[in-house]
């Protein structure tokens, strides 16, 4: 179809060349939501901080409260940034931006144009899914992308009203649901965000760069806090991150100065502070020296028993280096069929539903036992981070020694 006959079909969507009005899967079509949900999809994440999920982690440690989401909102309505300006001009009327803002900042849904940006089945995770298998290249998180997006429909689920505390407070909501004969379509779907977090997200090396990162910025910021000991870090007292992180200083305009890059290339005048602590991190994450890592499970074997004791022997043994992060405890990782990062799985637009052809949505763990173990009980990593490898060696207990 030539781009001038979509034009004069705006109420259409394309399924494997068959053409399909959007009243056979669902409400009446709203153009104007429709572009509310396009940018907001695709904005969505300008909000996340240098490292992500890391940095979030960081700035909560530290007091700050606010989470990407309200980032991105509020980097959408700056009137002295880019994106503002670009937005508010759409509508000849007005009122665009904040339209956009205010749906990514809603926490529970209103209309199926949510669902785009917060659901099981929505454009973030049909993007990380492919994007990161990809760039990682592993073979694992494979989906049938087209399939399940011949088969997505639309069906009404209920979630707990905003105050509700029980059945009588429940909403009616509108959602993706995956049609029925795509089953094993949608099994895969959840099979391969679980493989992921298990293999990319939450590999050992990954969370342990990440908990590297994590200390050295919580080290930045005890000195930012003070400023005569700033100089110990081995940055500038105007650089970015001293002057996000000076108490009462974490604002949009000090937040926009951060990202990635600012960060990595720290590192050089980080590797030379004076603050021995800082400067063997930043040397260690520049040149890839990372800590040595002991996975319990992997080391000790998966006996629940067994791994209370060796944890509980580790402890008691490394308390002090624990206590002043020598070694670093990461006991934060779990999964089960619906988490993600950062995530609030567990909510019920959140979780994925089959269109039954008789009773409706019904969540899937309901209909399939392939699922419904993975969703029963949460994968649990638990492991720990040496910064002396002969320390990682002492903490394998000969046996008979607990």
């Amino acid at each position: 179809m030539e781009p001038d006959q979509i034009r004069k079909q705006p109420n259409t969507i394309s399924s494997r060349g068959r053409w399909l009005t959007l009243t056979e899967i669902g409400p009446t079509y709203d153009e104007k939501r429709a572009e509310v949900a396009i940018i907001a999809a695709l904005l969505h994440d300008v909000g996340h901080g240098p490292f992500s999920h890391t940095f979030e982690t960081v700035q909560q440690s530290l007091g700050v409260r606010k989470h990407h989401e309200k980032w991105t909102a509020e980097i959408i309505r700056n009137t002295s940034g880019a994106i503002q300006p670009l937005l508010e001009t759409y509508w000849s009327e007005g009122g665009f931006c904040d339209a956009v803002a205010d749906l990514l900042e809603a926490e529970d849904p209103t209309d199926i144009y949510h669902a785009v940006v917060s659901s099981s089945f929505d454009a973030d995770r049909l993007d990380y899914l492919r994007r990161d298998r990809l760039m990682t290249g592993t073979g694992a998180g494979a989906i049938d992308f087209d399939w399940l997006m011949e088969n997505v429909r639309v069906g009404k689920i209920a979630i707990e009203a905003p105050d509700g505390d029980g059945d009588e407070h429940s909403v009616k909501v509108e959602t993706f649901c995956i049609d029925m004969k795509a089953l094993p379509a949608a099994e895969q779907f959840l099979l391969a965000r679980y493989t992921l977090h298990e293999q990319v997200y939450f590999h050992k090396t990954t969370r342990c760069i990440e908990h590297m990162i994590a200390k050295l910025l919580g080290l930045i910021a005890e000195h930012a806090a003070q400023p005569t000991s700033v100089a110990q870090t081995g940055l500038d007292i105007s650089h970015p991150l001293i002057s996000f992180f000076k108490p009462d200083n974490s604002n949009l305009t000090t937040y926009l100065a951060l990202d990635d890059v600012v960060i990595t290339g720290a590192l050089e005048e980080l590797s030379k502070a004076s603050d021995i602590r800082i400067a063997d991190l930043a040397e260690r994450l520049r040149n890839r020296h990372l800590y040595k890592t002991l996975d319990v499970a992997a080391t000790f074997g998966y006996d629940p028993g067994v791994q209370v004791a060796k944890v509980r022997w580790i402890n008691k043994k490394f308390s002090e280096k624990l206590a002043c992060k020598t070694v670093i405890l990461d006991e934060g990782a779990s999964i089960n069929i619906y988490t993600q990062i950062g995530g609030d799985d567990e909510r019920a637009h959140k979780k994925l539903h089959i269109l039954d052809p008789k009773e409706g949505p019904v969540e899937i763990t309901k209909m399939s036992s392939i699922i419904r173990p993975l969703s029963e009980a949460k994968k649990k990593f638990t492991r720990y981070y040496f910064e002396s490898g002969s320390d990682r060696n002492h903490a394998s207990p000969a046996k008979g020694e607990i």
